[in-house]
């Protein structure tokens, strides 16, 4: 898992101003909340005075988190504005706080930095232009939860060659061939497009496809939120996209939350067979990418045998190893040896890190130590 990305913590709906919302992302808690004037601000959960769980606790009149173990309060950059237990003439001390990650909405999702970047070095939030063009898009939503590794399942969905095996509406097994395979990549993302040979079409697609004639599709992936879109043109001016986010809870569990946009049977009658057929796809690939092995995705290319059409699986794979090679990579094995259960730890904020770590009472998670080279590349 990796820090200094964006992630998607909740759907915006879930996020109200009338009560805060815990949430898990890369094995840590962290606490949501709406303040009186709309703005969603991300806390780490826990309490710097005895430890307790900022998402259980309440909303004040004033848009601050209170505490429900002794009810300090934290305004959203983390800041403790209210001790109850202090008489009011003397101050509040300087360590009374918790880190606060940047947020930002879009697509009506909950997107928040979990890392110390500065704005101008963060990446940029993948680009959904279908989402707000309501004239010629029909879009659905929803989320699905996976016992799995999120890279695991970023990669899948990038996997156009298991589509014939496991997914038969989308291809044919004995024309799985993939001959046109054409591969884009830019600092943060990479796309490819394919055609394949659909099977005969059944039900309300036999209105769409008549003949199996060539599908094109376009696979691509995002590094922030770990997002995957899928484009299909079913016919020349038939498009579906499948964009989804991948939010690991921890290492071995992922919440996947996607929107489905198609430029057809726009009428809201035909929402419910499109999401029928959309979670149809993930329980098809939950049952192959739950018993993978590893269920990590390896960092070493030759550890897995791969051929040309995994060319962007194998993109994607670079791009992590660059960024764990810059020591954003979190040190499982040394969180659960040594500090799970003993200690509070969390990602390091962005004022954190431009206070070089002053004042504040918990301490960072350990990462993966950065390969030399990778930051003398970056220094240059």
């Amino acid at each position: 898992m990796i820090i200094n990305q964006w992630y998607v913590a909740a759907e915006s709906s879930e996020i109200t101003a009338g009560a805060p919302k815990k949430v898990r992302m890369l094995g840590l808690d962290f606490a949501l909340f709406r303040d009186a004037d709309g703005k969603v601000s991300c806390l780490s959960d826990v309490c710097v005075h005895r430890g307790a769980s900022l998402g259980q606790g309440r909303m004040t009149s004033a848009g601050c988190l209170e505490c429900p173990y002794h009810g300090w309060q934290y305004d959203g950059a983390g800041l403790v504005v209210r001790i109850p237990s202090l008489p009011e003439d003397l101050p509040i001390p300087r360590r009374a706080r918790v880190d606060s990650y940047p947020v930002q909405e879009l697509y009506d999702w909950v997107w928040v930095f979990l890392g110390d970047l500065p704005a101008e070095e963060r990446p940029p939030l993948p680009e959904f232009p279908e989402y707000d063009d309501n004239a010629s898009w029909r879009c659905i939503r929803g989320d699905f939860t996976w016992d799995g590794n999120y890279a695991r399942i970023v990669e899948n969905g990038l996997d156009f060659a298991h589509a014939p095996f496991v997914h038969p509406s989308f291809g044919d097994r004995d024309r799985a061939e993939i001959h046109d395979f054409e591969l884009e990549q830019d600092a943060w993302s990479a796309r490819a497009k394919v055609t394949y040979i659909p099977p005969l079409p059944k039900g309300m697609w036999k209105f769409v496809r008549k003949e199996r004639t060539p599908v094109e599709a376009r696979p691509s992936f995002h590094l922030s939120g770990s997002t995957m879109r899928l484009d299909v043109w079913l016919t020349q001016t038939w498009q579906m996209v499948i964009f989804d986010v991948n939010t690991p809870i921890d290492e071995t569990r992922t919440i996947t939350r996607w929107i489905m946009a198609r430029s057809f049977f726009r009428q809201p009658m035909f929402d419910g067979d499109s999401r029928k057929r959309t979670l149809k796809i993930f329980e098809q690939d939950k049952v192959i990418v739950e018993k993978i092995c590893p269920e990590i995705v390896p960092t070493d290319l030759r550890e897995e045998l791969s051929v040309k059409s995994d060319g962007l699986m194998n993109a994607y794979r670079a791009r992590r190893r660059e960024l764990i090679d810059r020591g954003w990579a979190i040190d499982v094995e040394s969180l659960k040896a040594h500090f799970e259960g003993r200690r509070a730890l969390v990602i390091g904020s962005p004022l954190r890190r431009e206070e070089e770590g002053r004042n504040f009472v918990l301490k960072t998670i350990p990462l993966i130590p950065a390969k030399t080279s990778a930051v003398s590349r970056e220094a240059a």
